[in-house]
């Protein structure tokens, strides 16, 4: 009987062809921190999915009626991210409060469920990456941010051409938030011990100067090198990607 009614579920299953994803929210917050945010692009890169259902989530702390609006709220939230990095509005939202099973964890209770159906493709899914503005949008005080496609002459603070979007976007959002005051930090790659020819430094002031004599004022920002001590990848790296993506500048979000 058993066997049967496990069978059932599982061709009941694929008929509906809905697939489940989760992702979880901190104490309170109606918004994803940087690493959820992280695992939900990870998730979802290069797949080629259709967004069903949104369902909030949250602990049983508070009263039902706040809880209710939370959860709405995370659903809200994720209603945007959806609709600004893949276009698409989803159809059904439901803010389910903490009327569930709570879970004895209660980080596991303060979540949304994204229900989704996948779309066979034979053509390659467009992946649209995350602009630098959304990210500092959706960051909290403490969260680093990496200036993808920031690159540099060999062992120099020149900026190749191709990193002028970088810089200017980072500009314009410095502009349009007032309150954000950001730490740069420059990394370099491929060697341990000390950075003798100050590169990262060297990198991380390019950055500094380049929104200085944009008229951004320097209370609002700091520098710093943390040479090669913080790498993305065990040194030495295996191979070039890796290597790209040890040297880089981040951001850290001092105040916002």
């Amino acid at each position: 009987m058993k066997n049967l009614l496990f069978l059932l579920l599982f061709i009941g299953s694929i008929a509906c062809g809905q697939t489940k994803f989760t992702v979880y929210f901190d104490t309170d917050s109606h918004q994803l921190t940087i690493s959820e945010l992280n695992r939900f692009d990870d998730f979802f890169r290069n797949k080629n999915v259709k967004f069903i259902k949104l369902v909030g989530y949250c602990d049983a702390r508070a009263s039902n009626v706040y809880n209710d609006s939370l959860s709405l709220r995370r659903t809200e939230f994720i209603y945007q991210l959806i609709e600004k990095t893949t276009n698409q509005k989803v159809t059904e939202m439901v803010g389910q409060g903490e009327k569930f099973q709570q879970d004895p964890t209660l980080a596991l209770n303060r979540k949304v469920d994204i229900f989704y159906t996948e779309i066979p493709s034979e053509e390659p899914v467009k992946v649209v990456p995350r602009s630098l503005n959304f990210q500092v949008s959706n960051a909290k005080v403490g969260d680093k941010l990496i200036l993808k496609n920031l690159y540099f002459y060999n062992r120099s603070g020149i900026l190749r051409p191709e990193s002028k979007p970088v810089v200017e976007e980072l500009l314009a959002i410095m502009r349009a938030n007032p309150k954000l005051k950001i730490e740069i930090q420059g990394h370099i790659c491929c060697q341990l011990g000390t950075d003798e020819e100050d590169t990262a430094k060297t990198r991380a002031i390019t950055v500094y100067n380049y929104l200085i004599d944009n008229r951004i004022n320097k209370s609002r920002l700091s520098y710093t090198s943390f040479g090669s001590s913080k790498p993305i990848h065990p040194i030495p790296e295996k191979t070039e990607e890796e290597r790209n993506a040890n040297r880089r500048v981040e951001i850290q979000i001092i105040e916002n």
